[in-house]
């Protein structure tokens, strides 16, 4: 019989124990100064300016905005402009992190002990706002293969899924595989109830517990919704499941500190008192009204200024796996709030040093329309020191010599591309994160929603709509002939029947 690997002269998983912690109560002390000043954010704009290309950006070109986002940043706090959908101001996320009472935050937790007792397997069903920053956060503060662990390495959490983010038939029925014969709890998660991908996913998950378990299978199903209205609230009510609020004036992309994120995080036993901690102090540092003390204003200046400058393009590259969710929530939140009137950066995400080897020609000496933020992981919860070899047919001994261990590579993951790609003709600037931890997460959800909002106000359109996402919609109902988008599909035939089909066979 071969020998199974042994993990010989490694040390423990601080992941792991990380989560055995969280699980035994052994929290963070978050309120103190100490931990708060070892876990500041630093936004790093040194590689922005002075670029050796000829649309640069310098320091004048940000204080020449100046007054202009002092003004945006004024009209939000006094929630002026073009804030509304509809005839609801959508800022209500503003003020969240001050207004979540310390009791709610225990009710979501009771709710997710005692959910947790009943089930194997939790899924999230949800997509766009209703899912991104859930699994960015649950990623980012988690063991990578965290469903593989046995549930006392996860620290007592049931094994998390996420479907209804897309239509893949496949994607679906490989989860359902990975799900059978255990015991399995939905948190749907959707506004209106209708939206064609989790509505799906919902009716065959529903339907799939019910054959199971009959009129028992309500005490599995979770709703988070509308509080009054729509389909979703409707058929809570008809069925007897129990809910939670999605907020009216909170758009889904903003939500992650609503019940739409923090159930789903509780339920992976990550600290949500600790969560919104992090939103509240950077509401407070982001309140200032002095434009360099600033990060949020800072960061809306620079990347406007680069827009101006012909930067279509931003790559948000991190040197953590765990991050790299949170590249993809912002992939989300600055599109879909700047993406109208031929208005916005595209924000691409990557993963460095992998992207490096992929894209890194293209940043390095492609077209100059980009410019580069990093998500910048300054202390892993692991490292590997570089073993000597007495062959060093690699070359790497010196790296040994010099007791260099994986997480001081990683950081220069960051620092050699960022002085590269400056010196290429790529703007670039760093969010430094200290460590992975809930605090610094909630810190860098509410800076980026600070910024993507004053943008709004830079481009003078409404962040917090996003029109051209009905667009799809209305296509894809009319094609699967939804009742009510017969005109739209009679319109939409009549208009492809003009067209020139071209079809390349191979």
């Amino acid at each position: 019989m071969k020998k199974a690997l042994e993990l010989i002269d490694i040390p423990e998983n601080k992941t792991i124990a990380l989560q055995k912690q969280r699980c035994q109560g052994q929290d963070n002390d978050f309120h103190s100064t100490s931990f708060r000043e070892q876990n500041r954010l630093v936004l790093d704009i040194t590689y922005m300016f002075d670029s050796p290309e000829t649309t640069h950006l310098s320091r004048s070109d940000i204080e020449v905005l100046v007054p202009r986002v002092l003004k945006a940043h004024q009209m939000l706090l006094n929630d002026e402009g073009d804030i509304q959908d509809g005839s609801i101001p959508m800022t209500g996320w503003r003020d969240l992190p001050e207004r979540i009472p310390p009791a709610h935050l225990a009710e979501l937790k009771t709710m997710a002990r005692e959910f947790t007792d009943r089930i194997d397997a939790f899924v999230s069903l949800g997509i766009g706002g209703s899912y991104l920053g859930l699994e960015a956060t649950f990623k980012a503060l988690t063991h990578q293969y965290f469903n593989q662990l046995n549930r006392e390495d996860r620290g007592g959490a049931p094994e998390i899924y996420f479907l209804g983010q897309n239509t893949d038939p496949d994607y679906f029925r490989d989860t359902l595989d990975v799900l059978a014969h255990k015991r399995v709890g939905l948190n749907v998660i959707s506004k209106s109830g209708t939206t064609l991908e989790t509505a799906a996913a919902f009716r065959i998950m529903e339907q799939l517990l019910e054959k199971n378990l009959g009129k028992k299978a309500k005490d599995l199903v979770l709703v988070t919704t509308d509080r009054a209205k729509g389909a979703l609230k409707s058929l809570a009510t008809q069925k007897g499941y129990r809910t939670l609020i999605v907020p009216e004036n909170i758009g889904g992309r903003f939500s992650i500190l609503t019940d739409v994120g923090l159930f789903g995080l509780a339920m992976a036993k990550i600290d949500i008192a600790e969560f919104v901690a992090g939103f509240r102090h950077m509401r407070q540092v982001t309140l200032s009204g002095e434009f360099w003390q600033n990060p949020a204003l800072v960061h809306a200046a620079v990347r406007y200024a680069a827009w101006q400058k012909g930067k279509k393009i931003e790559v948000v590259a991190t040197n953590s796996t765990a991050l790299y969710g949170v590249a993809r929530w912002m992939e989300q939140l600055f599109p879909e709030s700047e993406g109208q009137a031929g208005h916005g950066l595209w924000v691409s995400p990557g993963l460095y040093s992998e992207k490096l080897h992929a894209n890194g020609q293209m940043v390095q000496a492609g077209e100059r329309n980009l410019i580069e933020t990093f998500l910048y992981l300054k202390e892993s919860n692991n490292t590997l020191a570089i073993p000597p070899d007495n062959d060093n047919f690699d070359g790497l001994n010196y790296l040994a010599l010099k007791h260099t261990d994986l997480n001081q590579i990683n950081r220069q993951v960051i620092e050699g591309p960022a002085y590269a790609h400056f010196r290429g003709g790529v703007p670039n600037m760093s969010v430094e994160i200290p460590r992975r931890n809930a605090f610094n997460l909630g810190q860098l959800y509410y800076l980026m929603e600070q910024s993507v909002a004053i943008s709004g106000y830079l481009f003078g359109h409404n962040p917090f709509i996003q029109p051209g996402v009905e667009a799809y919609k209305t296509a894809l109902f009319a094609l699967l002939g939804r009742p009510g988008y017969e005109e739209q599909a009679d319109r939409m035939k009549a208009e492809q029947q003009k067209l020139t089909r071209i079809r390349i066979y191979g």
